[in-house]
């Protein structure tokens, strides 16, 4: 995470962020950002090539107020989304216990927002966080994962944002069913404990949640605030509004849209666009719902009916995704007629 970056990532980096090329000085280029300005090395081959770069992060730093290790990083990983997770009014350091707590909570929401979207692509969430990396903050307490923004990176990254928004949103409405339309929108039990648990040991505390994207994949940078005493608000808010039990009978109907067979982990699993009904009754939205199958025969019916483009149905018991663990007998394909 603190390697000397690459010439190269370095001018991707300054072109990115509006630093322009206005001279030149013995074969290295000058970049200049309002009253900053910076010295590039031509080539990774030059000597004093380190320190060089290392003035030119200082000065970066600067100019952005954020720290140089923070700087470095973006420039040496350049195809990653930050999720970053900083604890307010608490210094760079707090109790183990606090600290504890805190860093699991921010791995458990990543990797239950990873489980929400996996289905939709062929990678692993085991996958994501061989490829993923961690540093902690130097202002306030804090964290960043840097994520691969290629497909389930990107993707598990946004859930994140539109999880935690609509989290947010939910437990400050003075509407006693908000939160309700939490869970209909797929937001899982998992990823609320998670939130909740970013408040603190004592679920008082107030946070943030940053976004940085890949300058590789550029969006707008965005921060989700949770103001003092919200995290008591959305565990007791979560518990009023538990996802069904288990026993629960969940049924989807509609197209295959991904299949996904890990011989390592996660074996046969779909995603099926459709409404999920639960005990009858409509849970939300049409939506990518995740359906676990029985057996390898089923997964090869459904491999064929998504090649044909024939809609399938499953029915069995709900997960805490919002999705189905097809029944013996639970998975059927629909003939087109």
């Amino acid at each position: 995470m603190t390697q000397t970056p690459k010439v190269e990532d370095v001018l991707d980096y300054l072109r990115a962020h509006g630093w322009t090329m206005t001279g030149s000085w013995r074969n290295a280029t000058v970049w200049s950002l309002r009253e900053f300005d910076v010295l590039v090395p031509p080539t990774d081959a030059v000597a004093d090539r380190p320190g060089r770069l290392r003035e030119l992060v200082q000065c970066v730093a600067e100019s952005e107020g954020r720290t140089p290790r923070m700087v470095r990083r973006d420039i040496a990983l350049p195809a990653v989304d930050v999720v970053s997770y900083r604890a307010r009014d608490t210094t760079e350091s707090v109790t183990l216990p606090t600290g504890m707590r805190s860093l699991r909570a921010a791995r458990d929401l990543v990797v239950a927002c990873a489980r929400e979207v996996v289905v939709e692509t062929s990678q692993t969430v085991g996958t994501l966080l061989e490829r993923s990396f961690l540093s902690l903050s130097e202002e306030v307490f804090g964290v960043d994962i840097a994520l691969p923004y290629e497909e389930l990176g990107r993707r598990t990254a946004l859930r994140v944002l539109r999880s935690s928004t609509t989290v947010l949103k939910a437990v400050g409405s003075p509407d006693e069913d908000a939160f309700e339309q939490v869970f209909r929108e797929g937001v899982s039990k998992d990823v609320c404990v998670a939130l909740a648990d970013l408040a603190g040991q004592d679920r008082r505390g107030s946070f943030e949640l940053g976004f940085r994207w890949s300058r590789r994949a550029p969006l707008k940078d965005q921060a989700v605030e949770f103001p003092a005493g919200v995290g008591r608000r959305i565990r007791a808010a979560g518990k009023r509004t538990e996802p069904p039990a288990e026993d629960a009978v969940g049924v989807v109907e509609g197209p295959v849209h991904s299949l996904s067979d890990d011989e390592n982990g996660e074996r046969w699993r779909i995603g099926v666009r459709g409404v999920l009904q639960i005990d009858g009754t409509a849970s939300g939205r049409r939506r990518l719902v995740p359906v676990w199958l029985r057996s390898a025969q089923d997964y090869d019916a459904a491999l064929v009916a998504h090649r044909e483009g024939n809609p399938v149905r499953a029915q069995g018991a709900i997960t805490n995704t919002r999705g189905v663990t097809a029944a013996d007998n639970g998975f059927t394909v629909i003939r087109q007629t």
